[in-house]
């Protein structure tokens, strides 16, 4: 596969990473897990996205912050206790389809060594397409191949860098959330909607743009294809208990997830798109 002139091919550790700099902005993809690392634009030389300092890169271990690619199911399999949390394409080793310049950016598109494995019955085809311009855009693109509707739940698992979970706040959500640090019982979102304890939550909305004011740093998100947005942070007991974090990690992370976390159905031959934008 020929990489275009903004992208090369690095090794950190066990793994190949994929790194882009071209006008708009510098980007990492590991090809481990199809996990992108980080986006910086250049316009800011801001860092969007946060990656553990104990991340491990062993080419065994999820790796921890950046956006983790959740597929097809999220959390924990709904029946089969024998398999990982999150679905298994994130400990593979992902494939470049294609590499493509344009006047707006680089665009990478990845799949995974495989669709298929031990708790998914459906027959599908999973692709990445990852776009970094002004904006990062990251879509996940699932393919039903069979002649029968295939159901998934799926998740851009994102971590976000900030200064302070103290001082930052999240614009966009209201309504209520299932609270799983509560179990699932239902509660409605703060207003203003800011952290001061472990966060483990999952709001049934399909807002399309979220917003982390970050002492006066704004971070947009946009969404779309998604059932569900899933919130997230381990607080200091997590963070203490977790190899691949440092004990005061959640201090400087948000995960802000865009999730399908209800069931998808896809009819057969046709794609299902979830996709985050990140400005």
């Amino acid at each position: 596969m020929l990489l275009t002139d903004s992208t090369n091919i690095i090794t950190r550790d066990n793994i190949q990473l994929l790194h882009i700099d071209n006008t708009f902005a510098t980007a990492e993809i590991s090809l481990f897990g199809g996990h992108i690392l980080s986006f910086k634009p250049k316009h800011d030389d801001r860092e969007r996205l946060w990656v553990s300092q104990n991340a491990l890169f062993d080419g065994k271990t999820p790796i921890r912050g950046g956006v983790p690619i959740c597929w097809p199911w999220f959390g924990d399999h709904p029946s089969n206790t024998e398999v990982a949390a999150h679905g298994y394409v994130r400990t593979q080793t992902w494939e470049i389809l294609n590499t493509e310049e344009t006047d707006t950016g680089t665009t990478i598109t990845l799949k995974p060594q495989t669709s298929a494995s031990d708790g998914f019955e459906g027959n599908a085809q999973l692709t990445l397409a990852v776009h970094v311009g002004k904006q990062l855009n990251i879509q996940l693109r699932t393919t039903n191949l069979g002649d029968t509707p295939l159901t998934y739940n799926c998740a851009l698992h994102s971590y976000f860098a900030i200064s302070d979970i103290n001082r930052c706040k999240l614009l966009g959500l209201s309504e209520q959330y299932s609270d799983k640090t509560r179990g699932y019982q239902m509660f409605d979102t703060p207003q203003p909607y800011r952290f001061s304890e472990e966060t483990d939550r999952v709001h049934l909305q399909q807002p399309r743009t979220l917003t982390i004011i970050d002492e006066q740093i704004k971070t947009d998100i946009l969404s779309s294809g998604h059932d569900s947005i899933v919130v997230w942070n381990p607080w200091q007991d997590n963070s203490i208990s977790m190899q691949d974090m440092a004990d005061d990690s959640y201090l400087t992370m948000l995960c802000v997830e865009t999730a399908i976390t209800q069931g998808q159905e896809v009819a057969p031959k046709d794609t299902h798109r979830l996709e985050q934008v990140i400005c």
